[in-house]
């Protein structure tokens, strides 16, 4: 028979067993450990050739160096449905471990808010990395085309270019027409921003709108170089400072309600060329991915590729991109109505 002192002393021997066993489970491995030699892969939202591939290649070729392990970068282009084919997977599909981020186009956060039904994702949920661009988008036309201002956009009937009528290339336009009154039609049906390039230069579409201007400069450079563009509009939080010139459509606005809807489409372009993981991507590996994108926005090498294309290095860090996603979902309702009834394409 034990002895009630030999009782305790196994008791509390048990119990030192268990909190020991307990304390030996492996938890989820240090984000240097995971990263170790792993491949990350990169998923980019369009076509390749466009300025969001090449803004996403090019962080990808210079972030995995701060990040500890010495990972790899595998870029991999998931085009369709103006991005949502690629954020879609990445919140329903992809591993929630840290190995997969994704570079999608500005506008999929505006697609959950204006409650597009193929939209499976919630962009607050989402862990938002950085923008390395928040350049603003320009309405351009091909040099030989007779409008010149955006005065003429108003007067005149101007065929533009686009993929989707959800793409950027599309409900720009529409929004322009839907609330301050221009005139210009659509035609859609195009591969991605690539092909609406050459059809403006083979004189199928006389433009093309949403693009940014650096986008331009870094896909294009020869088309800037020697004027082959019209530049007739810029849409952003501010201008850009090489289109001094150039007015923004938050000028043209006249009602106050005009200037909210505008404003709340600013906010979508201010998001540029932004990057995320998963929403169960542990926050240990969020912090190592956030900390690697700021520190590639000041890298050397990486701002030297950037200056040698004309790529403007303006970025946002994860956190911040998080406060404009957040803003923006936080909306007034009649105003996001408004919104979105204003990005429909109504035939003219």
């Amino acid at each position: 028979m034990q002895s009630p002192a030999h009782a305790a002393f196994l008791t509390a021997l048990a119990a030192l067993t268990l909190s020991g066993a307990v304390a030996a489970q492996p938890s989820a491995p240090p984000a240097d450990v995971f990263y170790k030699e792993r491949q990350i892969r990169l998923i980019i939202g369009t076509d390749a050739g466009g300025s969001y591939d090449f803004s996403g290649r090019m962080v990808g070729r210079h972030i995995a160096k701060y990040i500890t392990g010495n990972p790899s970068i595998v870029v991999q282009n998931m085009p369709g449905a103006a991005s949502l084919n690629a954020v879609n997977h990445v919140y329903n599909v992809a591993p929630q471990d840290g190995s997969v981020i994704a570079a999608p186009v500005q506008t999929a956060p505006q697609q959950e808010l204006f409650g597009n039904p193929n939209v499976k994702f919630n962009s607050t949920k989402f862990q938002w990395l950085g923008n390395p661009n928040s350049s603003v988008p320009v309405v351009v036309v091909w040099h030989t085309v007779p409008v010149k201002t955006i005065a003429d956009a108003f007067q005149q009937t101007i065929i533009l270019g686009a993929a989707g009528r959800t793409s950027n290339d599309a409900t720009l336009p529409a929004l322009l027409n839907n609330v301050l009154g221009t005139k210009f039609n659509i035609l859609a049906g195009y591969k991605g921003g690539n092909e609406v390039d050459l059809a403006m230069e083979r004189g199928e579409v006389a433009g093309r709108a949403s693009q940014t201007w650096d986008g331009w400069k870094v896909t294009r450079p020869d088309w800037v170089k020697t004027g082959k563009l019209t530049l007739l509009l810029q849409i952003g939080a501010a201008p850009n400072t090489d289109l001094p010139n150039v007015p923004m459509a938050s000028d043209i606005a006249k009602t106050e309600e005009q200037k909210q809807i505008i404003g709340l489409f600013s906010d979508t372009f201010s998001l540029g060329r932004p990057l995320l993981t998963g929403p169960g991507v542990p926050a240990n590996r969020v912090a190592i991915l956030r900390e690697a994108f700021r520190r590639t926005m000041t890298d050397t090498e990486f701002l030297a590729e950037a200056a040698k294309v004309g790529y403007e290095v303006t970025p946002l860090t994860g956190e911040e991109v998080q406060a404009i996603i957040a803003r923006m979902m936080a909306a007034p309702p009649a105003i996001i109505d408004k919104a979105r009834d204003a990005i429909t394409y109504k035939e003219r």
